[in-house]
């Protein structure tokens, strides 16, 4: 049984600056003593999370990888309705003999194909100066006074040659 970590702290502390017995600091807490005993071993500065190792094997995959991208090499030359697709690659692979599941050959297609894509591309939009003209209008209206409450307008006309 996994302790609280408060109590876990609490056993830790009882056993190692109190100087208490496993069997004592079970009685006084109610836990088992395997579960004093794991709180007292474990070290907290170590977190336990799990991580993949940065390479796994993969013996059923590995000799089939080569001929995968060969397939998917190919999808450039072949007519659109006619390229390879994960589904089509496994029956392919299952009819020479692969014995692996689908959903590894679709997550390696999926990332041969993210590796192998065009990168996107940003074209700015950036016009010589000269030839194309903007022209910006704005109309400003305010009371004047002279007029008694009525309003008159007023118009801004710039343009520009070049603007960013």
């Amino acid at each position: 049984m996994l302790l609280p970590l408060l109590e876990r702290e609490t056993s830790r502390r009882t056993y190692h600056v109190e100087g208490k017995s496993i069997r004592q600091i079970s009685r006084e807490t109610g836990h088992c003593r395997d579960a004093i005993r794991k709180a007292i071993t474990d070290d907290p500065s170590q977190g336990k999370s799990f991580q993949y190792p940065k390479y796994r094997p993969a013996p059923i995959f590995s000799p089939f990888q080569a001929h995968i991208e060969e397939m998917l090499l190919q999808n450039d030359q072949l007519p659109r309705k006619q390229h390879y697709t994960a589904h089509r690659i496994f029956e392919n692979l299952k009819a020479e003999g692969h014995q692996g599941a689908e959903s590894r050959i679709c997550q390696f297609v999926g990332e041969w194909k993210r590796s192998h894509e065009a990168p996107s591309v940003f074209l700015p939009l950036d016009y010589d100066p000269g030839r194309d003209a903007q022209v910006v209008v704005t109309i400003f209206f305010r009371e004047n006074p002279t007029l008694r409450g009525e309003m008159a307008s007023q118009a801004v006309l710039s343009t520009s040659s070049h603007e960013r």
